[in-house]
């Protein structure tokens, strides 16, 4: 997606807008001229600077990385599919949909520790394995049946769609 400078231009000036905020009073409130705010907005000038960029999105209430996708800056990555490995008194598998390997190791150990899904000896390791989930393993996790989704009895488990969604 090719970054669209006008419709940020466009959203920014709307918001301002619709708060009833002048270009003066925010550029009191963002250390900017008033001047380089109305440029911004009609387009005129398609770049800011960083800070005062963070700041406008404060005063203005706008979400910064909802904003930056929305004009192209940013791409949002698709969540790949992980299957975590926690050890510690039995071996226990997960399921998981993240967007890298750390987050899924995160999101699934702090779910089993908050609400005690798997035995825990806290006077033993505690260890965590994390691997994407490619073609090849998916077959794999198929016919072993140790590796399967354990998430059936959590609060976050849909089963209608039978996925999890703690860590959304």
């Amino acid at each position: 997606m090719k970054f669209d400078y006008l419709k940020l231009a466009e959203i920014v000036k709307e918001r301002r807008t619709e708060l009833g905020i002048s270009t003066r009073k925010l550029s009191e409130k963002i250390g900017v001229s008033h001047a380089e705010i109305s440029r911004f907005e009609n387009g005129l000038k398609p770049s800011f600077y960083f800070i005062p960029f963070i700041k406008l999105c404060k005063e203005l209430d706008l979400d910064m990385d909802n904003l930056l996708k929305t004009v192209g800056l940013l791409e949002e990555k698709e969540d790949k599919k992980y299957v975590v490995k926690i050890m510690n008194v039995n071996e226990d598998y997960f399921e998981i949909y993240a967007a890298n390997e750390h987050d899924a190791a995160k999101y699934v150990s702090e779910f089993v520790i908050q609400n005690g899904i798997v035995e825990l000896d806290f006077n033993k390791k505690f260890l965590v394995e994390v691997e994407e989930i490619n073609e090849e393993l998916e077959e794999q996790m198929k016919e072993d049946p140790l590796i399967k989704m354990q998430c059936e009895n959590c609060d976050y488990y849909c089963p209608y769609c039978e996925e999890c969604f703690f860590g959304e």
